[in-house]
């Protein structure tokens, strides 16, 4: 399953790094610390660093996939399963796909009414959300990789020098005794870590809209790098503020952190935070959607414009049916699982098979572009 695909439609090698960046550095941000402590207690910064370096291994094999001959997931699937098949499977992981983005508006949701709207109704954020969400599906993959460039520089500028304030009240014996977890209580955490960075498995669906896209595959491990030590950064200035006691009881631990820096002329610091997080989870959502509105149209021949009418449509529909803190938490859980299971157990299957008899078979049939084919379009 073969498609070309314009120059015009494209983008540069180097732009793959805030396509995977903005995917990896989203909502989780500003909750994860709660869950990946509850197993390897204040050790489990060493745990984000397992399951960045884990992340790295997967990028590997996507992309001996990838550069070998397969264009996408779906001539992939093809490939190894063959037609009908393989286009099951395609869909199965479009579901996958339109959950992570369903469950970080949900989330963003849950998040604005909590801390700035209280009395405001779910359905009119999210409709709010998701005509932004139309725009910019709307406007193409070039105009989806422009958001995500703004959603990695804006939030850096801005935010990032926020994260200093908290020092002043800082309490370093809370990380001592260092490396006092075994390494099986590690590695729980570092299951749980992983669900932050769900995103750059979109590199399947984005693939063919690189230009030279073999070369971009160090810009992708350039992105996790910089995504995992931000994540580290972030959990070892909240492990400073609190204590295990404190930190159980918090649902959002880098909100409730930014509560305590003081501006003169600013009061609820963390609404600004919150408003601004709009422009890092509208990436995570646009990309997700792009790539479930691309793959409609490979399987079922549907166009992008119809399909993310369809998609919006279903996101409005789970979020109205969706409601409560509770709720919102346990299908959190449960994608985390799935998430688990694809990202470890289904992509090195697919790549064990490419290996077996798909790599000959692939070379032969999916030529990957040269980069004097992609100028000449």
């Amino acid at each position: 399953m073969s498609t070309s695909i314009r120059e015009s439609a494209m983008v540069s090698p180097f732009f793959v790094f805030f396509l995977v960046h903005a995917n990896i550095v989203g909502i989780g941000i500003l909750g994860f610390q709660r869950t990946i402590a509850a197993h390897a207690g204040y050790d489990a910064w060493i745990s984000l660093l397992l399951a960045g370096a884990s992340i790295h291994l997967i990028i590997w094999m996507l992309y001996s996939m990838l550069n070998a001959g397969s264009h996408d997931l779906f001539s992939l699937h093809e490939l190894i399963f063959g037609k009908w098949l393989g286009k099951l499977m395609s869909f199965v992981v479009l579901i996958y796909v339109w959950m992570a983005a369903f469950l970080i508006l949900r989330s963003y949701v849950s998040i604005v009414k909590q801390f700035i709207f209280p009395l405001m109704h779910t359905w009119s954020t999210t409709l709010i959300i998701l005509l932004l969400i139309l725009y910019i599906v709307a406007g193409g993959f070039r105009t989806v990789t422009g958001v995500c460039f703004f959603g990695v520089v804006i939030p850096a500028i801005l935010m990032l020098p926020l994260f200093l304030f908290p020092f002043e009240y800082a309490h370093p014996n809370n990380l001592f005794p260092m490396f006092s977890h075994n390494f099986t209580a590690l590695f729980a955490s570092a299951k749980d870590a992983v669900i932050n960075y769900m995103g750059f498995e979109l590199l399947l669906f984005y693939y063919p809209f690189i230009k030279q896209a073999a070369h971009s595959q160090k810009w992708a491990h350039t992105a996790v790098l910089s995504g995992t030590f931000l994540y580290v950064a972030v959990a070892i200035v909240t492990f400073l503020m609190f204590t295990h006691g404190e930190l159980d009881k918090i649902i959002w631990p880098t909100l409730t952190m930014l509560k305590i820096v003081e501006i003169p002329i600013l009061q609820r610091l963390e609404f600004i935070v919150i408003s601004l997080w709009l422009f890092v989870i509208l990436p995570n959502i646009c990309l997700n959607l792009w790539g479930v509105t691309r793959g409609m149209k490979q399987i079922f021949g549907i166009s992008q414009i119809r399909a993310i009418l369809l998609l919006l449509l279903s996101l409005a529909m789970g979020s109205y049916l969706l409601e409560g803190t509770a709720s919102l938490l346990m299908t959190l859980d449960f994608y985390g699982k799935v998430s688990i299971v694809f990202i470890y157990g289904y992509i090195p299957l697919l790549f064990l098979l490419f290996l077996l008899w798909g790599k000959k078979r692939g070379t032969a049939r999916y030529q990957t572009p040269s980069a004097e084919t992609e100028k000449a379009r």
